[in-house]
């Protein structure tokens, strides 16, 4: 782990893509292993025609849209995003990402889903 307060600057080349269910690939960019205490952001490629995991779980997401264009799930709903976009997706709703185009967005959760994800 990152000593706390020495902050960070990295290449997200230097960061391991880990496949996702559904065809899209994750990179864990910000981390509690990094010394942040409260957020971790997450850098997620998706190709066209593939999708993140549908899914649920109790806490939210704050999602940047690089590159690309997408439908995302919102519980009922499905909306479409492209470059520029930015999404908000509330806690213990249903949610998910398809890829219309070749699609790169940035994804901020709280620290809980890195320690679920990665381990201590």
């Amino acid at each position: 782990m990152q000593k706390s307060g020495a902050g960070l600057v990295k290449n997200n080349s230097e960061v391991e893509k880990m496949p996702m269910e559904g065809g899209a690939a994750i990179r864990w960019l910000i981390t509690h292993k990094d010394g942040a205490p409260n957020f971790s952001m997450r850098l997620i490629t998706v190709p066209r025609g593939s999708n993140t995991p549908f899914h649920s779980h109790d806490y939210e997401h704050e999602i940047y849209v690089i590159d690309g264009k997408l439908e995302v799930t919102i519980g009922d709903t499905k909306k479409q995003a492209s470059r520029d976009d930015f999404i908000y997706i509330p806690p213990n709703v249903h949610h998910g990402m398809k890829a219309m185009e070749d699609m790169k967005i940035i994804c901020v959760v709280p620290i809980k889903a890195a320690k679920e994800i990665l381990g201590e």
